[in-house]
Parts: structure tokens; sequence; C-alpha cells
């Protein structure tokens, strides 16, 4: 059996997605295990039809360190922003002081929006 005949193969019976997810999680050894696995070939012919091939090079599926980090400071950015505690909006603004003098002076010691520091755009909530 040579590397188009494994080429083949694995074009009539790989799962490109479930390729792609072991590459991801295992590298080249689970990439080769996956197409012995499909193909029946040995670890060479494998090897040899992944270094040929664009679409099975696994190295094309994992992130780059600089696209890692890009990855988990645009997650940490999501999840620290504020959000609405009744829709769950993220559509906010803070209470200016300007507004809470405003309120002040108007109702006094009635007015609640001295203690409010946000407004939800979508709902109109104060917290």
């Amino acid at each position: 059996m040579n590397v188009d005949d494994v080429g083949k193969i694995f074009d009539d019976k790989g799962n490109a997605a479930d390729y792609i997810r072991i590459c991801q999680q295992k590298g080249l050894s689970g990439c080769i295990e996956y197409i012995q696995q499909i193909t029946g070939c040995d670890a060479n012919i494998a090897e040899q039809l992944i270094n040929q091939s664009d679409f099975l090079n696994p190295s094309q599926f994992q992130l780059s360190p600089a696209e890692i980090a890009r990855n988990r400071q645009e997650a940490e950015r999501l999840l620290n922003k504020p959000k609405c505690p009744t829709c769950n909006s993220t559509n906010l603004k803070k209470v200016s002081a300007t507004s809470k003098v405003v309120n002040t002076a108007v109702f006094g010691l009635f007015g609640t929006k001295r203690f409010k520091q946000f407004h939800c755009n979508n709902c109109g909530y104060e917290w």
C-alpha cells in the first residue's frame, strides 16, 4: 500500500472534524494513529501522507502563543464586563456625578440617584 492509496482511503472513510479535534488534542502522534485506524496502513505511510498534504498537517490546527494570549485576553475582558442584574445586558452607562447632583438638588433627601452607579440602556434599571 502506497501513500496515494492511503490518501484515497482516508478521503473516503476519514472524518475531517474528528481528525482536526484529534490533532488539536494529541498532536502528530494522534494524527498518525487516527490515519492508521481509518486506513490500516503503517506509521511511516501515515506520516508521509501528513507531510505531503496541506490539509492533514496538524501544525495548522494549533494556535500560536500570540493567538492564545489574544483569545485569553478577550475572554477575560468579556467576563469582567458588568451586566445588568435585571436583563443581563452589557449595554450600560455610568451614572454621572452631574446627574447625581441634579437629582439630589431636585428631590433632596428623597432623590435616590446618588446611590446608583450604573444605568441599563435596555431596560432602564439603575443600580
